[in-house]
């Protein structure tokens, strides 16, 4: 795993890393990274609704733990990773 750097204009952006989709949310002055596909049928998780830590597919409404990709409504975790800001840009591990 290697560090990416995205760029955040606003709350969201998507990176691709790795061949892999990678949302990056900021809410409550707080990052976090999620796969972008929910593990239901892989419905992007950007178009999702944050409320605090938690988001909720646009789609279905899985809900997801933010920080730990763990579902809180629905059957199957979201793959989460670590991201951070440094020198006023924002970093993810993927």
């Amino acid at each position: 795993m290697e560090w990416h750097r995205v760029e955040l204009a606003g709350e969201r952006a998507v990176l691709v890393a790795g061949g892999r989709e990678i949302v990056v949310f900021r809410s409550e002055g707080r990052l976090y990274a999620l796969a972008n596909a929910c593990p239901h049928e892989g419905n992007p998780l950007v178009d999702g609704e944050v409320l605090g830590n938690t988001l909720t597919c646009a789609y279905h409404g899985w809900r997801f733990d933010l920080e730990t990709g763990a579902c809180l409504a629905g059957e199957e975790p979201a793959a989460s990773y670590p991201v951070e800001e440094r020198d006023g840009a924002v970093w993810v591990r993927a």
